[in-house]
């Protein structure tokens, strides 16, 4: 009899633990399907609904042997465990919703890799009008992310003036036809009835997008040839087809000028270019330059040191302006194997320089200016050697200063020059930063290297890349892209000596692991 009684209690002390794991299961199948539903569903509640009645099952059967389980040691443990899970869980759940409506980055590579560039910074900032974004990917393709990660930096640093949608290919192809999209991968910007394409997901060609949006009509820039200038289609290292892609990428259109051949500089010309001309003008394509400048002409003239032949420097004297008969030798600045290649990090107030980074002037010369200025001229030095340890190198074949034939520094490298008409009285300021209304009559700019220009210079993380691209945009006028432009990767290389090497490999592959195992024997002796 007794042995009957007993029979139904055990097996409902058997079946109570299955009873409270089952139900425990079934809730967290109900916390599982709201999360991927989105919504608390009728199988949620279902599955709570189970998971209720189970607990309540397995507590009815013996409250009190429920409650020991609940109270014991090990249940308390879990319980903690399961408590500070949940709310670590809960923790993320909050921060990942703050983040998502509160965008929010901090950049903190030594280059700023992932913050956006001034000049983008500028443009996006100066839109005259609400700009929308479109962009066309495929779930795919590989800048898929990388165009959404920089879009969203645009909307917020534009303080909602650029707005922003992406569509798939793949799933929506009838919207990307619609729009005359045909190549993956393209964000097409419209700012009104305007419209500008990029299928290049980068800082580089979005901003260069939207400048052609907001300008559409490309500024038109001569290149002067037939001197020996240096070539710009040229790719290889000696070459400017890189700096004719940047000078592209800032809305102008670069186009090439035989002065001896059109006997004048063309109307429609912003400004022209000279660049390491090596045989002289005539004196024709001089005076056809002379007259350009007094009708409000705009001029980038970069020269090269110790050119007898050239008579480049026949256009300066307008300015009083002088070219050194020297190579510029600066042995603290420049590169320990060649201090004819100059780091150049000491500029000027003018606005062209503000924030540049360190220039490379190899081959360079300097330019003198005046002591005494010509009224309504105004001549700001933009690059100079550091200290007076530099010199203007007279003899090349022996790289040493000599006292009485070569210039001590500081030299002067780059200069910008503004001539203005009826000039007034006016209050100082800042070089570069004059009374927008004054009348113009020509602006220069003159870099004493035209090496600083080629292939091998520019887009290698140096400052070579503005400060000939602010130049040419401050003596034509659009001054919203005086500024850094998006960086470029830059590839840091650690130069280990041989006994630095040395060091670096025993002390990591020998003397360590030594020393580990010094430890662990005198810990081994003093425990035997």
């Amino acid at each position: 009899m007794i042995g009957s009684r007993n029979a139904p209690q055990g097996w409902l002390d058997r079946v109570q633990g299955p009873l409270a794991v089952i139900g425990a299961l079934a809730l967290a199948v109900a916390a599982g399907t709201a999360l991927v539903a989105g919504e608390f569903s009728v199988p949620s509640r279902l599955a709570v609904a189970a998971g209720v009645l189970f607990l309540g099952m397995a507590v009815a059967i013996d409250p009190q042997k429920a409650w020991q389980g609940l109270t014991r040691r090990e249940a308390v443990y879990g319980s903690n465990a399961v408590a500070l899970s949940v709310a670590f869980i809960g923790i993320l759940v909050v921060l990942n919703f703050a983040a998502n409506r509160l965008y929010q980055r901090w950049d903190l590579t030594a280059q700023r890799d992932f913050s956006l560039s001034e000049a983008t910074l500028t443009t996006i900032n100066a839109l005259p009008q609400p700009v929308h974004a479109m962009a066309f990917f495929s779930g795919g393709l590989a800048d898929r992310q990388q165009a959404q990660d920089l879009l969203k930096e645009y909307e917020v640093r534009s303080g909602g003036k650029l707005t922003w949608e992406i569509f798939d290919t793949q799933a929506q192809p009838g919207i990307a036809a619609t729009h005359g999209v045909t190549v993956d991968g393209t964000i097409q910007f419209r700012m009104g009835d305007q419209m500008k394409d990029t299928i290049t997901p980068d800082e580089s060609h979005m901003t260069t997008a939207l400048i052609k949006l907001v300008n559409p009509t490309p500024v038109k820039v001569y290149y002067i040839t037939g001197h020996g200038e240096v070539d710009l289609d040229k790719t290889e290292e000696e070459g400017y087809s890189e700096l004719k892609t940047r000078i592209q990428a800032d809305n102008f259109v670069v186009e090439e000028l035989n002065l001896l051949a059109a006997g004048q500089v063309p109307e429609d010309a912003a400004a022209v270019i000279i660049a390491g001309a090596k045989s002289p003008y005539q004196e024709a394509e001089l005076q056809a330059i002379s007259t350009y400048l007094d009708g409000k002409g705009r001029l980038v003239l970069l020269v090269d040191p110790l050119r007898a032949e050239s008579n480049v420097g026949g256009i300066l004297s307008r300015w009083d302006l002088t070219l050194g008969n020297g190579l510029a030798v600066d042995p603290v600045s420049g590169l320990q194997q060649d201090p004819t290649v100059l780091i150049v990090g000491n500029y000027g107030l003018h606005r062209i320089v503000q924030n540049l980074p360190v220039t490379v002037m190899p081959v360079a010369t300097s330019i003198q200016i005046p002591e005494l200025i010509k009224v309504g001229v105004d001549i700001s030095g933009l690059t100079l050697t550091a200290d007076t340890r530099s010199w203007l190198e007279s003899d090349t074949s022996t790289i040493r200063f000599d006292e009485g034939s070569d210039k001590k520094g500081p030299l002067t490298l780059g200069v910008a020059v503004e001539e203005v008409e009826n000039p007034q009285p006016q209050e100082e300021t800042l070089p570069g930063f004059e009374d927008p209304n004054k009348r113009v009559k020509n602006r220069a700019v003159i870099l004493g290297s035209s090496e600083m220009a080629i292939n091998a210079f520019i887009g290698q993380g140096f400052g070579n890349d503005d400060l000939f691209l602010n130049s040419l945009n401050w003596v034509v006028g659009t001054d919203q892209l005086i500024t850094t432009r998006p960086v470029i990767e830059e590839r840091r290389t650690l130069a280990l000596t041989a006994p630095q090497a040395n060091f670096v490999f025993y002390s990591s592959a020998i003397f360590l692991p030594l020393l580990l195992l010094g430890a662990g024997t005198v810990v081994w002796w003093m425990r035997r």
